[in-house]
């Protein structure tokens, strides 16, 4: 009984530092796809300009998927860039999601100033898709005059001497 007792506390640490060790191992993984993501980043930031996204539209080439990635489909239905889907930048990881995006095409991801975009563009990156990001998101593609939260952003750093363009 004793020893039948002691080979279940050992099963249960080998199931105990099994798990840790798991553990250990994904975040590994993470780790090192988030380096690998960070370390190579290029100096235009994986960022397309909505001018550079319109001529490769205006290509005709079917080498790219658009995605609307702003937190609310309102947003996508009260307008969007011509072709997008929308996926909402937090449920972009899930997999039915992830299975409307071909590893082989590249993804531009969109949200209003671009922000959320680059939490999307982040994470297909390391998960090893060819993502990219519209440079100021919609706004950009819209051309559409400032909103008044942007506007005060503004006038704050213009307040405090920040370099503003």
């Amino acid at each position: 009984m004793r020893i039948s007792g002691m080979v279940s506390v050992f099963a249960l640490t080998l199931l105990v530092c099994g798990n840790v060790f798991a553990v250990e191992t994904d975040t590994d993984k993470v780790r090192a796809a988030a380096d690998e993501f960070l370390s190579s980043v290029p100096k235009t930031g994986y960022l397309l300009s909505a001018d550079e996204l319109t001529e490769r539209m205006k290509s005709g080439k079917k080498d790219f998927v658009i995605v609307d990635v702003r937190e609310a489909e309102e947003k996508y239905k009260a307008g969007h860039i011509p072709g997008s889907i929308f996926i909402k930048f937090t449920d972009i990881a899930k997999p039915e999601n992830l299975a409307k995006l071909d590893k082989a095409k590249d993804i531009i991801v969109y949200c209003n100033t671009g922000h959320e975009e680059n939490k999307a563009l982040a994470a297909l990156r390391m998960l090893g898709y060819k993502a990219f990001g519209l440079k100021f998101g919609y706004m950009s593609w819209k051309k559409e005059k400032p909103t008044e939260m942007t506007l005060k952003a503004i006038e704050n750093a213009e307040a405090k001497n920040y370099p503003v363009e």
